[in-house]
């Protein structure tokens, strides 16, 4: 990718016609083995660390929706508390963004994680506790907590990528695996999160979820990485901006993660909901997230192994299509397997479209801005999506949890057409390649 030897010069020097995929100077190496990422050392650490960790993060994402859905029975709470960190993340995120390209991102990792763990256990210590029973509030604190320590931990994790890999070329390889590693968790963890739940209850899940952060913080730590070499000049978010404003591609990328966050990606918060409609409860909603998980997961190893072929903006739209699609299908589902394979293709077209997306951008941001652009990249559906959850919760209470989930997937397919036509249309007015 290339570096600027003046910042302000080379955002003057973006073309806001640059098309989605811009042209590599090499073909991927390897391109055919789709675990070519994982023989650079510091990525494979951060591979097995994170593959633990995040196993235990869904295990805690699935049990805490489940007794919030249990303590309140009511959609609009768990809109609530995954709304209640989006305040928080929004007021650090570009800060976030500053610190990831000021200061070693090992170390702003480390540190995040480690205050993820004590997180995870002041919630297992709450759950577990006979003097104070939890409360529907005590939840909706630590999520907002969790918005502050996402907003320096989102930024500097992806943009912590490109210095554990040494072959830019190898990039969307390891963005690719990244997609099948946290979509598998997405599997293992409601999965076993489901067990747990039934046999031993909600406070085990977050124990689990708080021990499986030493894997991960273990794995950074035993990193060999360059010294760090500090930037000599005021850092401004005001740069990320200019060139996501003036980088059409990526500035379309943003406005599609964000309208996903809002009306699509929120819809798992109404998976409680559904599952209780089909009688299914604790044990429904946990095949509910798996099976989202499936489809995402075996999208994520596609990528990895032959979709490279496939142009960028091909596979960013039609992911989002059937993103999309499949969730209004949901909507009108009459059987609950019905749903499960309906979750499975909006799991694929998720990792399609936010994969190839993040891939385009990441391809795309010179070195020096990549932490503040993936701030903003993060913003769009971090930040976003617990509005969106917040929103569909409220819609469910008051017309029901399949119109919600209609009218959702609905805007969210007519904003990828327009996009896609944006898009289209630049590319036939500066005869631009399709990849």
């Amino acid at each position: 990718m290339k570096q600027y030897e003046k910042p302000d010069e080379g955002l003057q020097n973006v073309s806001s016609s640059e098309p989605e995929n811009p042209p590599q100077s090499s073909p991927v190496p390897r391109s055919r083995n789709p675990f070519y990422a994982l023989t650079f050392p510091n990525y494979r650490l951060f591979f097995i660390g994170q593959s633990v960790s995040v196993i235990g993060t869904w295990m805690q994402i699935v049990a805490q929706n489940w007794l919030v859905w249990e303590l309140t029975g009511m959609a609009k709470w768990l809109g609530i508390v995954n709304g209640a960190n989006a305040i928080p993340y929004i007021l650090f995120s570009m800060w976030g963004g500053k610190v990831a390209d000021r200061y070693p991102r090992r170390d702003i990792l480390v540190v995040t994680q480690i205050v993820a763990m004590l997180l995870a256990g002041v919630l297992t210590l709450l759950t577990l506790s006979l003097w104070i029973p939890i409360q529907p509030w005590h939840i909706a604190v630590l999520a907002g907590f969790s918005g502050i320590l996402n907003a320096f931990n989102l930024p500097a994790q992806q943009a912590f990528v490109t210095d554990i890999i040494d072959e830019k070329e190898a990039l969307s390889n390891a963005i690719a695996l990244n997609s099948l590693r946290f979509n598998s968790a997405r599997f293992v963890g409601p999965m076993l999160a489901g067990l747990v739940l039934v046999k031993w209850g909600a406070g085990v899940c977050f124990l689990l979820n708080a021990i499986s952060f030493a894997a991960v913080i273990l794995s950074l730590l035993k990193m060999q990485l360059p010294s760090f070499i500090p930037h000599n000049r005021d850092i401004s978010m005001r740069e990320g901006m200019i060139y996501i404003l003036n980088h059409r591609p990526t500035l379309r990328n943003v406005i599609l993660m964000a309208a996903g966050a809002m009306f699509v990606w929120s819809g798992s918060t109404l998976f409680p909901v559904i599952a209780t409609h089909f009688k299914l409860r604790e044990r429904g909603y946990s095949w509910m997230v798996s099976a989202n998980g499936i489809g995402a997961m075996l999208c994520g190893f596609l990528l990895a192994s032959v979709f490279e072929v496939i142009p960028t903006r091909t596979r960013i739209y039609v992911g989002a299509v059937l993103f999309g699609s499949a969730l209004f299908l949901v909507s009108i589902a009459t059987s609950f397997t019905a749903v499960l394979g309906l979750l499975m293709v909006s799991g694929f077209g998720m990792i399609l479209c936010a994969a190839s997306s993040n891939t385009s951008v990441q391809k795309g941001v010179p070195e020096h801005l990549r932490g503040r652009v993936m701030a903003v990249y993060s913003l769009a559906f971090q930040g976003v999506m617990p509005f969106g959850g917040l929103m569909v919760g409220y819609m469910a209470d008051r017309l029901s949890a399949p119109i919600a989930l209609r009218i959702n997937a609905s805007i969210f397919l007519v904003t990828t057409l327009v996009l896609f036509a944006w898009s289209q249309h630049e590319r036939v007015s500066y005869n631009a390649p399709d990849g």
